[in-house]
């Protein structure tokens, strides 16, 4: 081992230089490494061993969902037999915590607001479909009355449709299902004209 008088001078002399602090450090290394080689082997330290690198997706967050989603899964089936009672009540009998249960009645309050609405596009279409054939015979009769004593202009005709309260969409219907033709007339300007078809 290096004495410490020695170690000492050293000291005292490298300070006496004014170096800069890294330089210091530099020489101090390059002067006492030798010397502290050749006086005695250094002690080995043991070295700690290192955690194990943790795995990206631990297989625990997927069972706690896991558990979770049983959790709410219960409180709903607890809800759905018990309509009635306390969020307190289906948390004691689902055996989960009153903010699961209150989770299962938003489930369920989401899941049914759903089923409504879509009973409720379900009703609106089978009216449509109802009322649809009863709109477009109406048009066919209302196109056959407008176009029975010969050609009008197109303008014409769908304004009185407009007044006849028939819809644009079902004036077209009538008019592909009875055939209408379209041409065109030279009454000073040129315009689109439907006819009935020759019986």
């Amino acid at each position: 081992m290096l004495p410490a008088a020695d170690l000492s001078e050293i000291l005292t002399n490298l300070a006496a230089l004014n170096l800069q602090p890294n330089t210091a450090a530099a020489v101090l290394g390059a002067v006492l490494a030798p010397l502290l080689r050749s006086s005695s082997p250094a002690p080995v330290l043991p070295v700690p061993p290192q955690r194990a690198a943790r795995p990206r997706s631990s297989p625990r967050p997927r069972k706690r969902r896991r558990a979770a989603r049983e959790a709410r899964e219960r409180a709903i089936a607890a809800l759905k037999t018990n309509p009635n009672a306390t969020l307190a009540e289906v948390a004691k009998l689902a055996g989960v915590s009153h903010g699961t249960a209150i989770n299962a009645r938003k489930e369920l309050a989401a899941e049914g607001r759903k089923q409504a609405r879509k009973e409720a596009r379900r009703k609106s279409h089978e009216k449509s479909k109802a009322a649809q054939p009863e709109r477009r015979q109406r048009a066919q009769r209302f196109l056959k009355d407008a176009l029975a004593h010969g050609p009008k202009q197109v303008s014409d005709v769908e304004e009185a449709a407009e007044k006849a309260h028939v819809d644009a969409h079902s004036l077209e219907q009538a008019r592909g299902d009875l055939g209408v033709l379209v041409g065109r007339s030279n009454t000073g300007v040129q315009a689109v004209t439907w006819s009935l078809p020759a019986p």
